[in-house]
């Protein structure tokens, strides 16, 4: 992957006030509606204000409701001021898997667009769909601007469905100070975390609910190959990592000082410097020098009676400016060249070396298949 080439200036926008880049849930049972109502499994659209289109929008709580700041109410506040038209967010507990279900019942999902697409959340989709058509429509890059500025390594649809919105790279935070207690420094490859200095050091995100740590998954098929994965989690389980149910629920953990370790994402800097956090305990890890890529999309869904109101919103979300200050709400790293941050923000979110990243032919057909093995082998301890 190309290093980044955004622009920077002396400052531009709010700061982020989340712990990174996270399409994770943040606990609530209800589906939380923009205009503050819950939602029901129905999937009735919401907050329509007559003679005003209604753009409504999927995707991950946090985005739009996060414990501290997000950028979901600043993005519908800045798109309603310059459309005639009225953005409504929409997070389904279930994630993409809600559209999945009531696409496969007969149901319409009765939202327009998605946002927070992971190349994961698309391979699933298409392997699981009964109908055997696509769950979204394949974009026309023509009618979106400033879409030949969109980082070509971020594209992840071979079918042009999925656009970029953002990224960060999956890797390890670590609290220095803990491990200047253990009498060790960090750790530096898969293996070290699997050594007696490490014991009791990690926590994961249960890959079964979060895409931190499904991605974690990965980078270990990615190490061990798909013959010595599951050997290398168990070697984890017996050297006292511990599993928990969610990003929240590890990073939480972390930050409590229950491990000096957890898996999380390489943009943390950024939430640690705006919160005025001790940086020794929010350094970044990248194993053997790797980082997995976490990649978010936007697409469209097939049968939207918006299409043009849609590519509208796509075209909002990529400019460079709005590029810019959604990458510091939701402490990610932009998805085009041209957006214009800080010198700071550069400072404050370290690359690897080596990117490590599935595209959409490795993980059709497998990402199921590489779940339920490990939750059969792992979960079920």
């Amino acid at each position: 992957m190309k290093r980044r080439t955004y622009l920077r200036s002396a400052g531009v926008g709010a700061a982020a006030l989340l712990a990174g880049c996270s399409a994770e849930p943040t606990g609530t049972d209800t589906q939380t509606a923009t205009d503050g109502s819950t939602d029901t499994q129905t999937g009735t659209t919401t907050g329509t204000t007559e003679g005003t289109p209604t753009l409504r929008v999927g995707t991950y709580a946090s985005f739009i409701d996060a414990p501290s700041t997000s950028p979901g109410a600043w993005v519908k506040e800045q798109f309603e001021s310059e459309h005639d038209a009225n953005l409504e967010w929409f997070a389904p507990e279930g994630g993409i898997d809600y559209f999945l279900q009531r696409r496969n019942q007969g149901v319409t999902v009765d939202t327009d667009l998605f946002a927070g697409l992971t190349p994961e959340n698309m391979v699933r989709a298409d392997d699981n769909l009964q109908s055997g058509e696509s769950l979204f429509d394949a974009v026309n890059t023509d009618n979106i601007a400033n879409a030949d500025h969109l980082i070509e390594d971020y594209q992840f649809d071979p079918q042009g469905r999925a656009l970029p919105m953002g990224a960060s790279y999956i890797s390890l935070v670590y609290n220095q100070n803990m491990l200047d207690e253990r009498g060790v420094g960090a750790p530096q490859s898969f293996e070290d975390l699997v050594s007696d200095d490490y014991s009791d050091a990690l926590l994961i995100p249960n890959p079964q609910n979060s895409e931190t740590g499904l991605e974690f998954l990965f980078w270990t098929i990615n190490e061990y190959g798909e013959d010595g994965y599951l050997d290398y989690w168990q070697r984890l389980l017996d050297n006292g990592a511990r599993i928990l149910e969610g990003w929240g629920a590890a990073y939480g953990a972390y930050s409590e000082g229950e491990a000096p370790a957890v898996v999380s994402y390489s943009t943390d800097q950024v939430f640690a410097d705006q919160s005025g956090a001790d940086m020794a305990e929010h350094q970044i890890g990248f194993l053997n020098g790797e980082g997995y890529a976490y990649l978010e999309a936007m697409a469209r869904f097939s049968g939207t009676d918006k299409p043009e109101l849609a590519e509208s919103f796509i075209s909002f979300m990529l400019r460079p400016e709005i590029q810019a200050e959604i990458a510091q709400r939701n402490v990610a790293l932009p998805a085009v060249d041209n957006a214009d941050l800080p010198q700071k923000f550069d400072d404050l979110t370290p690359e690897p070396e080596t990117v490590v990243s599935f595209d959409y032919d490795r993980l059709s057909g497998n990402v199921d298949t590489w779940l339920d093995e490990w939750s059969r082998q792992v979960a079920s301890q």
